[in-house]
């Protein structure tokens, strides 16, 4: 199972480096929806490892609590990748007939329905999980690790305080100090996807 959530992992470092070379010429060729799509299947890809590193940990029974919450992050990353992929495939087909129409309905499903609250929320709950796991690691003696969890368990702060942002209609100044966008998001969960699998393959 380690091996397989291993390869699974890497397999999802390889699609991200692969997104990160490629997203200009995907957005400048009008392909979205296909790098939307890369997306979710990078985040399939690492949807194994919270209940694997569990698994490893599961010494510490409530380590499970954060393994759910690091689940339910990923999984809540896919659905919004697949149902972004799937409207802006059809977008694009679509938007030559009117395109300031199809316009304000991207504007509408990214900014509204598929907004940025979905992202934050799933980054809100991974850093919870961070949270736990940063805990395990320093009970198990692993301190590097733990100084790691450390540092990754600010963003949870960050997550809170921009979805809070967000979801409020009347602006406090105190939120608007942190600013996070989603290269910010991508390269924070994809380092620490690398770390937990450096991990893995160490234990």
């Amino acid at each position: 199972m380690v091996n397989t959530s291993f390869f699974m992992g890497i397999l999802g470092l390889v699609i991200f480096i692969i997104i990160v070379t490629t997203f200009q010429k995907l957005l400048k060729n009008n392909e979205s929806g296909f790098l939307h799509l890369l997306m979710c299947f990078m985040f399939l890809c690492w949807l194994p490892v919270p209940l694997v590193v569990y698994i490893e940990l599961k010494a510490y029974s409530f380590l499970f609590i954060g393994a759910l919450l690091g689940t339910v992050s990923l999984i809540l990353y896919i659905i919004k990748m697949i149902l972004q992929a799937s409207h802006l495939s059809y977008s694009a087909r679509a938007s030559n007939n009117d395109k300031e129409l199809w316009r304000e309905k991207n504007e509408w499903m990214l900014n509204g329905l598929l907004g940025s609250q979905v992202e934050l929320l799933a980054g809100f709950l991974k850093g919870i999980w961070t949270i736990f796991l940063t805990i395990v690691f320093w009970l198990n003696g692993q301190m590097i690790f733990s100084a790691l969890g450390i540092i990754y368990s600010l963003f949870t702060i960050i997550y809170l305080l921009k979805l809070l942002d967000t979801s409020l209609i009347k602006e406090l100044k105190i939120l608007k100090v942190l600013s996070i966008n989603t290269l910010i998001i991508n390269l924070e969960t994809s380092s620490w996807f690398l770390i937990l699998l450096i991990w893995l393959k160490i234990n």
